[in-house]
């Protein structure tokens, strides 16, 4: 149709038309015009009529490229067919040829073979053209792969590739069938494959037929070694065969010790090999044990390579040497349970060497005592009563082994009493038994101690166990005649002083030197001297005598604003600033008494009272859990039964009390507090002294004393009688120009 529609325009522009009627002759002349009439194509756009030649040939373009539209390929414009591989294996390159088409009208991408890095191609594309014009196909790689470029409806690519490494071959695909005549070596998934798409094939050079009789067609092994406090291996297993696989042998080349088998029917142990009876043509088996140790790997004769994966625990640090290739963990057919987990890729003929080394462990507090308070009473007769309460937390120890620092009379976890066990007949340390969690714990012990007459130091006694304290606190008691100078051994040495005592002083000093005013015949030097002994005076009043300390401070301080208010008022103003003067110091008086015995209270008894209202309650608690369950019972006379549960002692009263305190108390590190005391009896001379200073004082004031006593005497011996005729007798005076009388005389006191 197409020559018809070229030959009729062609006939048009050879011969004339047809003149019409009345028209001249044609001629040469006359043609022309017709012809370049004819010729004259119309203006673009304009409407052609379709029994014209160029109408004819503008649908014949339209319908063309209406036709090339609707043959462009969107996805997947290539079709493989069949892909064959000849050689041998592990001997040079092997020949291949993959035949195919595109299913699109231009050239197109068509995937080949990978990975780029270890396989090398060269090949020549046979698409139809006759042998003198065919050129090196037009191969390059992208993505892993190779592809070829190429818009031939059919064509053939013929060449050879080189496998490097691991002899793998990845095929993109989709191919349609795969066939492998190779020598020297196998397949691994076989000689005769179909519908293979992003497939690896693996080459084997194991020698052809001898290594199919040898043993199956695909044979792959792969091996996981877990060192922890046992080393132990578990192997995969998966066998493919044309016929079937019937018994399988695996060398224990490495000492195994096989425990289970997954995916077998049975298995047994025959000298160094493994026997394993399968059915079918197919199988895979999961073998797990252990291994004495680990050293030299190899892997199966009869595996083109195997993959080896090593783990250890924190415990141990694995070494791997050798000259396989690692490889990323996550593509390992092993499942890993570890994050130190090594992969890698061995092949036949390849050694791997692993070395493990043990790591040294670090101890850990498996349990901790995150408070622990003690209480020591010391009595009148030298016995140390002791009271520990310990606040712990136990995450795996079962038994504690406590050391008291003395004879032990009481045990209680959690306010239940427990009965006392030791370990042996001569043992001191006591088995308490611990709970996992947070818990209470409570000791209470006997012990002696010796007092000196005058005074000295004292190693208090103090438990020891195991494990890590926190914080540790200490509460000594004290009896009424041991006087504690320092508790030292703690954090921060605790003084029989603290900074209000020194406040104390120092406002005790300056009253005494103000206070203190002997004669004016008295020297300077005396004078002093006096002052000085005035204050250790009311110094050592602070510490004897609190309250009388505070009552002599305010009289000082009252009779030194008086003095002052005498000087600055006269008449009726000094009497109203004299009756508020009093009342100040009155005021001033009870709240310094009053906080002088809050004070004491709170310092000396009140660890005491607290002691004192919780241990009979604990006490008499316990006491009636006991007798409820029968036990807890003493003999007469005080003694203390073996083999039943103790009850809980109430601790003694104390006069005064000492605290201190220890962070993080282990036993290399151990608190041992150190007491240094005094005796009443060592302190009877310095209060001797103390009343030679005050005797002294008095002494100088002597004259002072006896003028004050004479004018109070003058002054409540006066008569009201008496005031009148004087003022009767001094009345005789003018008054001034005011009308006031004359100014009395003024009296011994004024």
């Amino acid at each position: 149709m197409l020559l018809l529609l070229l030959a009729v325009p062609s006939l048009a522009l050879g011969q004339p038309a047809a003149e019409p009627t009345g028209a001249p002759a044609a001629g040469a002349t006359p043609a022309a015009p017709a012809a370049k009439q004819g010729a004259a194509a119309p203006a673009r756009g304009a409407a052609l009529p379709p029994d014209s030649w160029a109408g004819q040939l503008e649908m014949l373009s339209r319908w063309v490229e209406e036709r090339g539209a609707a043959g462009e390929c969107a996805e997947r414009c290539y079709a493989l067919d069949r892909l064959r591989i000849t050689g041998a294996v592990g001997e040079g390159p092997l020949q291949f040829e993959l035949s195919g088409g595109v299913l699109a009208d231009g050239p197109v991408a068509v995937p080949l073979f990978g990975p780029p890095e270890h396989v090398r191609i060269e090949a020549v594309l046979d698409d139809g053209r006759p042998a003198s014009r065919r050129e090196a196909a037009p191969i390059s790689f992208e993505e892993g792969h190779y592809y070829l470029w190429t818009a031939a409806r059919r064509f053939v690519l013929r060449g050879t590739l080189s496998l490097e490494g691991d002899l793998t071959l990845l095929v993109a695909g989709p191919l349609n069938s795969f066939e492998a005549d190779v020598t020297g070596g196998t397949v691994a998934e076989g000689a005769r494959l179909s519908g293979l798409s992003e497939a690896t094939l693996h080459f084997s050079p194991d020698g052809g037929a001898a290594a199919e009789s040898a043993g199956p067609t695909v044979f792959q092994l792969s091996r996981a070694v877990r060192v922890g406090r046992e080393i132990g291996f578990e192997y995969r297993l998966v066998m493919r065969s044309g016929s079937d696989l019937g018994v399988v042998r695996l060398p224990l080349a490495f000492g195994e010790k096989v425990l289970d088998v997954a995916g077998a029917s049975g298995f047994r142990i025959e000298g160094s090999e493994l026997v394993l009876p399968t059915s079918g043509r197919s199988a895979e088996m999961k073998i797990t044990g252990t291994l004495p140790k680990v050293g030299a790997f190899s892997p199966d004769p009869r595996s083109a390579y195997e993959w080896w994966l090593f783990e250890s625990d924190a415990e141990h640090r694995l070494t791997v040497k050798g000259d396989a290739r690692q490889v990323d963990a996550a593509e390992s057919p092993i499942p890993r349970t570890q994050a130190t987990s090594r992969l890698l890729l061995v092949q036949r003929g390849q050694r791997v060497e692993v070395n493990v080394e043990p790591l040294a462990g670090v101890e850990v507090l498996a349990a901790v005592v995150r408070e622990h308070r003690r209480t020591l009473v010391l009595t009148e007769r030298g016995d140390l009563v002791a009271d520990d309460s310990l606040s712990y937390e136990n995450n795996g120890i079962d038994y504690l082994t406590y050391a008291p620092g003395g004879r032990p009379i009481y045990l209680a976890t959690d306010a239940k009493a427990q009965r006392i066990m030791h370990q042996g007949a001569e043992a001191e340390e006591v088995l308490v038994p611990l709970q996992t969690g947070s818990h209470m714990i409570q000791v209470q012990s006997l012990a002696q101690a010796s007092v000196r007459p005058l005074g000295g130091s004292m190693e208090l006694p103090m438990p020891s166990y195991p494990l890590t304290a926190s914080q540790l606190r200490l509460t000594v008691g004290l009896p009424e005649r041991v006087l504690p100078l320092a508790l030292l051994g703690g954090d921060r040495p605790v003084w029989f002083a603290d900074t209000g005592d020194a406040v104390a002083v120092v406002i005790g000093f300056v009253a005494a030197w103000i206070a203190v005013r002997p004669g004016a015949a008295t020297s300077r030097g005396r004078r002093r001297a006096l002052r000085a002994l005035g204050g250790l005076v009311m110094a050592g009043l602070w510490f004897v005598a609190p309250a009388t300390f505070v009552a002599l401070l305010v009289g000082i301080a009252t009779a030194a604003a008086a003095w002052l208010v005498g000087r600055l008022f006269r008449g009726t103003s000094r009497a109203v600033a004299m009756v508020v003067l009093l009342g100040v110091g009155g005021l001033a008086l009870l709240i310094g008494l009053f906080a002088v015995s809050a004070g004491r209270y709170q310092g000396e008894r009140w660890d005491y009272a607290e002691n004192a209202a919780s241990a009979p309650s604990s006490a008499r608690t316990l006491k009636d859990d006991d007798q409820a369950k029968g036990g807890g019972s003493l003999a007469p006379g005080g003694a203390v039964l073996e083999g039943v549960t103790p009850v809980a002692l109430g601790l003694p009263s104390y006069a005064r009390n000492l605290h201190v305190s220890r962070e993080l108390v282990t036993r290399d590190r151990a608190f041992r507090p150190v007491l240094v005391y005094t005796t009443s009896a060592a302190l009877v001379p310095l209060a001797l002294l103390w009343l030679a200073g005050v005797a002294v004082l008095l002494n100088a004031h002597r004259a002072a004393l006896t003028e004050l006593y004479r004018r109070a005497a003058t002054r409540l011996a006066r008569r009201p009688e008496d005031g009148h005729d004087v003022d009767r007798r001094g009345g005789g005076g003018r008054s001034h120009g005011s009308g006031r009388p004359a100014a009395e005389p003024q009296g011994p006191l004024g």
